[in-house]
């Protein structure tokens, strides 16, 4: 099963992937940046049992919404499923791929730091 969700900041964001690391069996997780909100392309393992599946779509729509991805967003999407690099991706796509993979809510602390550091501020979505 897989799901395609929109968030309003980064905490939103990690506590999804917490509750995928302690609660669901992921079998990849993309978090991209879109500036005003993160998109988590989720991927549940097949032998996910449909109940788990239930209460994993019940917690994302909790804490956000479904997401109907823009044509660069599916683009790097489906790059990406094809096995394309997270790198040459965001330079085709010229979107931001934060992790791709396992769910890896660090990654979502480290670029959340260097996003503000260069900004000098934080914006409302990276809080």
């Amino acid at each position: 099963m897989e799901f395609l969700y929109c968030f309003a900041n980064a905490s939103l964001t990690q506590r999804i992937l917490d509750y995928l690391l302690r609660q669901v069996p992921a079998e990849s997780v993309t978090v991209i940046f879109l500036n005003d909100r993160w998109v988590l392309h989720i991927k549940l393992n097949s032998a996910t049992d449909p109940e788990r599946c239930d209460d994993c779509w019940a917690f994302l729509n909790e804490n956000g919404f479904p997401y109907h991805p823009s044509p660069s967003v599916a683009l790097a999407l489906h790059e990406l499923e094809a096995g394309y690099s997270p790198i040459q991706v965001m330079n085709r796509c010229h979107v931001s791929i934060v992790s791709h993979g396992h769910p890896q809510p660090g990654e979502v602390d480290c670029f959340q730091e260097k996003f503000v550091a260069g900004l000098g501020y934080c914006p409302q979505s990276l809080g």
